[in-house]
């Protein structure tokens, strides 16, 4: 829902990133700060939390990715998620890769009840340095509300220019154990 403060960055000339901060310093206030920004007609946001059971199995899906860059995602919970040899992580980064599986399920241990995620890339700089990113530049996603437990996630790589939020695609859909 757009409402007559809401500024459209999209035409701004600034990255997603600029525009978040720009974002902040104009609602201060972290309580009553809206979530997203207005990006064209999309309501746009650098991480999202889900409500979680305190135990539960989160389904990840890995729908699309652009193979010109690595994308992945990260899940975050305050306890843990169960790797398959019974390892315990309280952060899991999949990567979108060929070689494996698109769709993975993981048992989770959450204390407050919530599940965070992000985008994550891969950037390569000058010199073939690569440095795995979140969170820079013109990443970010909106989020398709399927239901109440079920979300997908259109996400556009820091390098993008402009973002591109068919870049990477994927969904969430938490069950209880």
């Amino acid at each position: 829902m757009v409402v007559a403060t809401d500024i459209d960055y999209a035409g701004s000339g600034l990255t997603l990133q600029q525009a978040m901060v720009a974002h902040a310093k104009r609602h201060p206030d972290k309580r009553s700060r809206p979530e997203t920004i207005l990006w064209g007609k999309l309501r746009v946001r650098t991480s999202d939390f889900i409500h979680v059971p305190s135990e539960g199995i989160v389904r990840l899906e890995l729908l699309t990715s652009s193979q010109a860059i690595r994308q992945g995602v990260d899940l975050k919970v305050d306890g843990w998620i169960e790797l398959v040899g019974g390892e315990h992580v309280p952060l899991l980064r999949t990567w979108q890769d060929e070689q494996f599986e698109d769709v993975v399920e993981y048992p989770l241990f959450a204390k407050d009840g919530l599940l965070w995620t992000w985008n994550v890339y891969e950037m390569t700089y000058p010199g073939g340095q690569k440095v795995e990113e979140k969170w820079t530049e013109n990443a970010g996603f909106w989020v398709d509300v399927i239901g109440e437990n079920e979300r997908v996630y259109h996400c556009s790589h820091g390098m993008a220019s402009p973002p591109d939020f068919d870049s990477f695609v994927y969904k969430l859909t938490i069950r209880s154990k």
